[in-house]
């Protein structure tokens, strides 16, 4: 099943697994703050994290440039690639428009 699927579809999966472990990871490390465990580990999580999202965002514009003709048999690897990147402008969006 998986052998006719080309790199830029299993890479969406991938993705996904990315900015989870770095969410993971985040939580792992909260124990050890104020040790250098806690200092490299958030450093390294944020930019797993965010390296996750700006490869979802680049996946999904090369997965949408190259299945323009068939975009409708596509659209759930599509839609499954840009979770993080939709994830990241969802929780920015909530966050400027909440008001005190």
């Amino acid at each position: 099943m998986l052998k006719n699927i080309n790199w830029t579809k299993k890479s969406g999966i991938l993705i996904i697994g990315i900015c989870l472990s770095a969410m993971l990871l985040k939580y792992l490390i909260q124990p050890f703050r104020g040790t250098w465990i806690y200092q490299y580990g958030s450093l390294i999580s944020l930019l797993i994290f965010y390296g996750g999202i700006l490869w979802s965002l680049i996946n999904t514009i090369l997965l949408i440039s190259k299945h323009k003709t068939e975009l409708k048999n596509n659209l759930i690897w599509i839609f499954l690639s840009a979770i993080p990147f939709l994830y990241i402008g969802i929780m920015m969006t909530i966050a400027m428009t909440k008001t005190y």
